[in-house]
């Protein structure tokens, strides 16, 4: 499970997102992500840190604002999944991702149940990876998780700050990793969360756009493809936390091979 309210439970926010960290991987999350070298990396967390330094956040603020006038949805919120040959709708279930021209979708699937646990929108040198999850209704759950995952990346060797961003606080990452070559370096992220009723969407930057302080481009693309996301929570009870679960897209299934007898 993801997002889960013990230290525990913390650590398994990577785990189970198919090795997307190095908390339980130590190669890169995705060959065509951004690799920052070490000397690179430790001068991107200190100005980090200079930067934090300087400007205080207003986390309580950015909580108490809503964030989703303008999207991510929730499935009660939109009239029409219909989607266009410009904007193809892909429909997994728990999440309608809204694609875009010239992305690429990719399903992370666990290796123990062979479920889809998160689907990642590649486009160009950058990548959006996005999950969904129970959440309790009243809400708050990503202000209780963050400094427990920030704590988690800096246990690994990693550095971690929050920052204002397009769904409110940001929060950006350095993880050490190494890549299949046996090269050494840091991971950037940036992780934009949206909650709704009674769930929560966290989106995962990775990449080029990783490395971007705002929205434009290569940040905007990925910014537009989170608020197209709709969110299809369901009635059953889940602990918070819980992945919402995720199917593949019917016009895929139907594609598939039948078995040879």
């Amino acid at each position: 499970m993801i997002f889960r309210r013990n230290k525990k439970r913390v650590d398994e926010l990577e785990t189970e997102d198919a090795g997307l960290d190095a908390e339980t991987s130590n190669e890169s999350t995705d060959p065509d992500a951004e690799l920052v070298d070490e000397g690179a990396a430790d001068e991107a967390g200190e100005d980090e840190a200079d930067e934090s330094a300087e400007v205080e956040l207003d986390v309580e603020a950015l909580d108490a604002t809503d964030w989703r006038t303008e999207g991510p949805y929730d499935i009660s919120e939109v009239d029409d999944l219909t989607g266009t040959p410009e904007v193809p709708r892909i429909d997994l279930g728990a999440m309608v991702l809204a694609g875009f021209p010239g992305a690429e979708l990719r399903l992370q699937m666990s290796e123990e149940t062979q479920q889809i646990v998160s689907a990642m929108l590649l486009h160009a040198e950058s990548a959006l990876e996005v999950g969904a999850y129970a959440a309790p209704r009243s809400g708050g759950l990503w202000s209780e998780l963050r400094e427990e995952i920030m704590a988690s990346a800096i246990e690994v060797g990693g550095s971690a700050a929050l920052a204002e961003g397009p769904f409110g606080v940001e929060l950006r990452r350095f993880i050490p990793v190494t890549t299949p070559e046996g090269d050494q370096g840091y991971q950037p992220s940036r992780m934009w969360v949206a909650e709704g009723p009674r769930w929560l969407l966290r989106g995962i930057v990775y990449g080029q756009a990783a490395l971007e302080d705002g929205v434009e481009s290569p940040v905007a693309e990925l910014v537009e493809a989170f608020r197209q996301i709709v969110v299809r929570r369901g009635d059953e009870a889940m602990a918070p936390g819980d992945l919402l679960p995720l199917t593949m897209p019917q016009n895929l299934v139907a594609e598939e091979p039948e078995d040879e007898v």
